[in-house]
């Protein structure tokens, strides 16, 4: 929940940084808490977005590891796909953004254009390890692992039948590539000209399937328009990837407590039936 004291916080830092007297509008964010700014001096129009500290570790990378959210948006920033770093905090998580536009729904004529975008960042070559030194997670496979222990969780019997698919295709030896892995319509913004991607926090390496997936989950988009953005992608793969990626949603959001549990508990059944 954003209260006055977190806006006064970040018109404060903003005034710090040769920006006083700003008004500031907060747009939707899960993880993180984020503000159109806007002023009667350049930039007139820019973002900014500030840690959600209040949130269990690991659940808000921008709290917990501030210098690699920052450094994955300044490389994808470099790659032509993030907006202009105006300015940054580390040790109080904070990022300003320049303006790119509005956010705006993807329609099938934007594919083209999309999957341009996603092969320069899976062609990038960038080592996006993660901070705390783990191994990739090739195809969430140890995620949906720990899905299917989970004490009398719905999601067991599910997690346990794309873990057999998964064997039986050997996905856990698929190549590794950078994926930003959280395309949300809210983090598309749309210039007039062209695209932008904002919110990098969950950016790391994985197979290139995992950003169709995330793109198609989070569009809510069925079979149809999945297979018009994602020819490329043999339908049962693409399907299992899009029910693993509604799943670990679905997990998320209830970890969260969010209105999106029954949306996304669906769209991992649609997909499964599929795979």
């Amino acid at each position: 929940m954003i209260t006055s004291n977190l806006q006064q916080q970040a018109q404060t830092w903003l005034a710090q940084q040769g920006l006083p007297n700003t008004q500031l509008t907060p747009l939707a964010g899960y993880t993180n808490f984020v503000f159109l700014v806007e002023s009667t001096k350049p930039p007139y129009r820019s973002v900014i977005r500030l840690a959600n500290h209040s949130l269990a570790a690991g659940l808000c990378p921008l709290a917990t590891h501030p210098a690699h959210s920052i450094k994955l948006h300044q490389q994808a920033e470099q790659l032509g796909l993030a907006p202009a770093l105006l300015g940054l905090d580390e040790q109080m998580g904070i990022m300003w953004l320049a303006d790119a536009g509005e956010r705006r729904s993807l329609q099938t004529a934007d594919f083209p254009a999309i999957r341009e975008l996603l092969e320069r960042l899976h062609h990038s070559g960038l080592d996006w390890s993660l901070p705390d030194g783990q191994a990739p997670d090739v195809a969430s496979l140890n995620l949906l692992t720990g899905l299917s222990h989970a004490p009398h969780s719905p999601l067991v019997p599910a997690a346990n039948r794309l873990l057999q698919l998964a064997a039986e295709r050997d996905y856990a030896h698929l190549p590794l590539v950078p994926v930003h892995s959280d395309l949300n319509p809210g983090n598309w913004l749309q210039d007039g000209q062209r695209w932008w991607l904002i919110d990098w926090d969950f950016a790391r390496l994985m197979v290139a399937e995992w950003d169709y997936a995330s793109l198609i989950v989070e569009h809510g988009w069925q079979r149809e328009p999945a297979q018009l953005l994602a020819p490329y992608i043999p339908l049962p793969d693409l399907a299992w990837f899009c029910a693993a990626f509604a799943m670990l949603s679905w997990d998320w959001h209830q970890q969260r407590g969010t209105d999106q549990v029954a949306s996304k508990q669906a769209t991992a059944q649609y997909w499964l039936a599929l795979c």
